[in-house]
């Protein structure tokens, strides 16, 4: 009897787990198709100018998805949504710099139309040192992340922008002391 229990029990956990292991890999599977879905939705709902329903959709994806270039993208988007379609600087700054404190890089799909992280982070770089700058007015942490965006990436086709912004900015500062 004990041995028909115990073969009992390793028969259950064998088939169960192969059974869990099975439902649970295709459920994610399809769970993955369905935030790509979600994140596809999200992309034509700010081209239809459904902004909060867009902002809804790349939240749930943040809330729900392990994929970390998924959730980077969403933030980058709303990054972008905040700056550009509400004003909301503070919160498009702290997008950007969720995006920035990422500090590994990983690989994606050939096929993704996701940008990839060292994109994402450049471009944070930039737009956060540009919302400081004409946005807010903050000139000293424009500068900051200028620089910081010319030490990380020197080879990028921001440069020139980068450059043209700090000379920008240089010279309201000097106007600003010689008027002292």
């Amino acid at each position: 009897m004990k041995i028909f229990l115990l073969t009992l029990s390793i028969f259950s956990a064998v088939h169960s787990t192969s059974f869990d292991y099975k439902h649970k890999h295709s459920w994610d599977k399809a769970y993955r198709l369905d935030l790509d879905s979600l994140y596809a939705i999200s992309q034509e709902l700010l081209k239809n100018d459904e902004v909060f329903k867009s902002i809804k959709h790349l939240n749930d994806i943040i809330d729900n998805t392990n994929d970390k270039n998924l959730k980077l993208n969403c933030y980058y988007d709303l990054a972008q949504i905040y700056l550009s379609r509400s004003n909301d600087y503070e919160k498009s700054i702290r997008y950007f710099n969720l995006i920035l404190n990422h500090n590994f890089n990983f690989g994606t799909n050939k096929n993704s139309k996701l940008k990839k992280h060292d994109d994402l982070n450049e471009k944070s770089l930039f737009m956060i040192g540009y919302i400081y700058h004409n946005h807010t007015g903050n000139l000293s942490l424009a500068k900051k992340f200028y620089e910081k965006f010319l030490d990380y990436h020197p080879n990028s086709d921001l440069i020139s922008s980068v450059q043209y912004e700090i000379d920008v900015i240089n010279n309201m500062i000097n106007e600003y002391e010689n008027k002292k």
